[in-house]
């Protein structure tokens, strides 16, 4: 296994970020059986890259210069957003805020290695979760590899819904208390 360090990603990260997560959801959307051009990430510009590291937490794996994961995480402060049915409403509507994850890919030679779990970690413990109790985001519900990956890591499935042409699921991941949440 390569010797990483996770880091924030810069603006002249975006082409290698792109071009990973492309490669990264090809795969995601073979395994997940999806078909046609639904994904997002799979039409995603330099410009949306650079956007998300500078308006998210866009953290990245080195190995070098090497990009060999990533993940985004942001602070939404409407959970409601995410609410598709009753059920999620109901779920969502005691939080007043959360973070999301979006566009988590690691380079598909180096899955089963531990470095996608090292990834999810940093970014539940980073300060976009402070203070919210939650963590939210979807994955396709068919590929199994992924919701066993995020169920096994403490999230849980709260709903589904087919809005994309393809079953997704809801994952939440309730945030532990952190004595830095105490407002004095």
């Amino acid at each position: 296994m390569p010797d990483v360090v996770i880091r924030r990603a810069t603006i002249e990260d975006a082409p290698k970020i792109a071009l990973l997560t492309r490669r990264a959801m090809l795969s995601y959307q073979e395994d997940s059986g999806i078909k046609g051009n639904v994904l997002e990430s799979l039409t995603e510009s330099i410009e949306s890259v650079e956007e998300r590291i500078t308006t998210g937490r866009c953290l990245c794996l080195y190995d070098g210069d090497n990009i060999l994961g990533t993940i985004t995480i942001t602070r939404c402060p409407n959970p409601m957003k995410y609410s598709f049915s009753r059920k999620t409403e109901e779920f969502l509507s005691s939080f007043s805020s959360c973070g999301y994850i979006s566009r988590f890919a690691v380079a598909v030679e180096l899955r089963k290695t531990g470095l996608g779990r090292k990834l999810l970690d940093a970014a539940l413990s980073s300060p976009e979760t402070d203070g919210t109790g939650l963590v939210l985001l979807h994955t396709a519900i068919a590929n199994t590899r992924m919701t066993n990956f995020y169920l096994n890591r403490g999230f849980d499935l709260i709903d589904t819904e087919k809005s994309r042409g393809y079953e997704r699921g809801l994952f939440a991941f309730d945030v532990p208390f952190k004595e830095s949440d105490i407002l004095e």
